[in-house]
């Protein structure tokens, strides 16, 4: 008995990698986002950061073959805003939009070739809008939960393993948090009146089975 549970147990140690291989789903995003919304009470999320380029990560374990449950992670590449642009001459000014969070995604009945998805999410985010002149540098930067994030596209599958299509996405956040870091002095605190903000995506995705 003891040798067929060392077997079994062997078999079972042996199998998981080989099941989780096969389960396992990376995705890589880039696309264009607007700023909708304020970032705090009459404050415009476009006066700060008008849009972003977003760059993101997808890795999820598929619970079932339509049904995936994982995370992402976005890195955002701004461009300011007026506001923010008035206060940047003679500076060098950029500003970022970073997101992370948890999402699952549910893959449709193929079409084809074409594998539409949706999905849902929620997360964290931040956002940072930085000036830098005569060697002196001022960030101000923005936290807070990110509430749901909507995701819906199709993939065209090149290969079994391999797809890449075009995607929209929709996010909902409220930033809760503020702080100045003026390199010697760092101010933070909490937002008193808070707003809600958005984040219009589109752009193309690809999708790896591993």
């Amino acid at each position: 008995m003891r040798k067929l549970l060392a077997a079994v147990f062997a078999l079972t140690l042996l199998a998981v990698p080989f099941t989780s291989h096969a389960q396992v789903s990376l995705g890589l995003r880039l696309g264009y986002a607007p700023a909708l919304g304020d970032a705090a009470k009459d404050a415009k999320m476009s006066d700060g950061v008008k849009s972003q380029i977003p760059i993101q990560l997808d890795a999820g374990y598929k619970l079932t073959p339509k049904l995936s449950l994982g995370g992402y992670a976005s890195y955002g590449f701004g461009q300011s805003g007026d506001e923010f642009d008035a206060y940047c001459d003679g500076a060098d000014c950029s500003t970022r939009v970073v997101r992370v969070g948890v999402q699952g995604l549910y893959t449709f009945d193929a079409i084809g070739r074409l594998q539409p998805f949706a999905g849902v999410g929620a997360g964290y985010e931040w956002g940072s809008l930085t000036a830098e002149a005569g060697g002196q540098e001022a960030t101000l930067s923005y936290r807070g939960f990110e509430l749901l994030n909507l995701t819906a596209g199709a993939d065209y599958a090149v290969s079994p393993q391999f797809a890449i299509g075009p995607y929209l996405g929709f996010s909902v956040g409220r930033y809760s948090n503020v702080s100045m870091d003026l390199g010697a002095e760092e101010i933070s605190g909490e937002i008193d009146d808070q707003a809600m903000h958005e984040w219009l995506q589109l752009g193309i995705r690809g999708r790896f089975d591993l």
